[in-house]
C-alpha cells in the first residue's frame, strides 16, 4: 500500500467523522429551529444531509486500520449522536406512529387546536426513522473504532 493511499484513507476517515459530527450537531439544534407547518423544506434539507452523512460513514470505515490516531474524532460523534437521538425518539413515536406533524414536536408552544388540523406528510413519517438509522450507524462505527483490534496492513 502506497503512502498516498494511506493518507487518502486517513483523510477520508477524518472527513467522514467531521461530516457526521456536523450532521449530528444539526439534528441536535433542530428543536430550536422555527418551523412552518405548511412547508417541509427543513425536513427535506436534513434528509439530504443525512444521506450525505450516511455516505460519509462509509468513508469512516476506510481508516479503521489506523484507528489509533483518529479514533478521538468518535468521542464528540458519540455524544452528539446520543443527544440528537434523544430529540428524535419522541418524533419517532408521535410522527411515524400517531401521524402528528413534526412542527408540533419542534414548536411545543403551538396551540393544540392548531396541531390537530396539521397531519404528518409521508416525508414527515419517514424522517425520524431515517435519522435514527443514520445515527445508529454512526454509533456502530464509533464502537468499531474503540473495540476492533488493530491490524495495520502490510507495507504501512
Amino acid at each position: 500500500m502506497s503512502f498516498a493511499e494511506i493518507i487518502l484513507r486517513i483523510g477520508a476517515s477524518i472527513g467522514g467523522w467531521l461530516t457526521f459530527i456536523g450532521y449530528a450537531l444539526t439534528l441536535a439544534v433542530l428543536r430550536k429551529a422555527d418551523c412552518d407547518p405548511l412547508s417541509d423544506q427543513l425536513w427535506r434539507g436534513t434528509l439530504f444531509f443525512g444521506f450525505l452523512s450516511g455516505l460519509a460513514l462509509l468513508f469512516v470505515g476506510r481508516g479503521l486500520p489506523w484507528r489509533r490516531s483518529i479514533r478521538w474524532f468518535s468521542i464528540p460523534a458519540i455524544g452528539l449522536a446520543i443527544h440528537a437521538g434523544i430529540g428524535i425518539f419522541p418524533a419517532l413515536a408521535a410522527t411515524s406512529l400517531n401521524g402528528a406533524s413534526l412542527c408540533g414536536i419542534a414548536n411545543p408552544e403551538m396551540s393544540p387546536s392548531a396541531l390537530a388540523t396539521i397531519r404528518a406528510s409521508g416525508l414527515e413519517r419517514i424522517w425520524p426513522i431515517f435519522h435514527f438509522v443514520i445515527l445508529t450507524g454512526g454509533l456502530f462505527q464509533a464502537v468499531r473504532y474503540w473495540t476492533k483490534p488493530a491490524n495495520v496492513p502490510r507495507g504501512a
